[in-house]
């Protein structure tokens, strides 16, 4: 939670914002994240009317992520920028983001995080799982026509070659 009491009294003009946060595995469990380490949020905040106010942060660090072919951590550099007014009627998953003379950045930062994980990532020189609990891949090498679909398959294949 930042004091915004001065920036709201007008005793100063901007808020320098310098951050450390932490995520807990409670908050992770249910996305993609398997880790978040020291995330950092350096910005400013400005008050721009009464009740608005203009927020920048960047936020950097690491993100921990499975990867998509061989199930193991990958680290995925985080560059995140805001640049948003934000109002103090305003609720970041349900819970309000100004209250009194504070501002939580800690929902905004999150939600944006959230935003930035990518549907798939696929570790540097990682190897495809060929089997797994009762099911293996099979090449063209590999490949039998002893399939019920296999009259299918060589249909398709003569359709090809005419």
């Amino acid at each position: 939670m930042l004091d915004i009491t001065e920036l709201k009294n007008g005793a100063i003009n901007k808020l320098e914002i310098d951050e450390s946060l932490e995520f807990s595995e409670e908050i992770l469990k249910n996305t993609e994240i398997k880790r978040l380490e020291n995330i950092k949020a350096k910005g400013e905040l400005t008050r721009i009317e009464n009740s608005t106010y203009h927020i920048t942060l960047n936020i950097t660090r690491n993100m921990v992520l499975l990867c998509a072919r061989s199930l193991e951590e990958v680290d995925y550099k985080l560059n995140i920028f805001i640049d948003k007014n934000i109002g103090e009627e305003e609720t970041v998953e349900e819970k309000q983001v100004i209250l009194q003379n504070s501002l939580d950045i800690f929902g905004i930062v999150w939600e944006n995080i959230v935003l930035e994980v990518p549907l798939r990532v696929i570790k540097e020189n990682a190897d495809f799982l060929e089997s797994g609990d009762g099911w293996s891949l099979i090449d063209d090498k590999k490949k039998t026509n002893n399939s019920p679909f296999s009259d299918l398959l060589d249909m398709l294949d003569m359709e090809g070659k005419e």
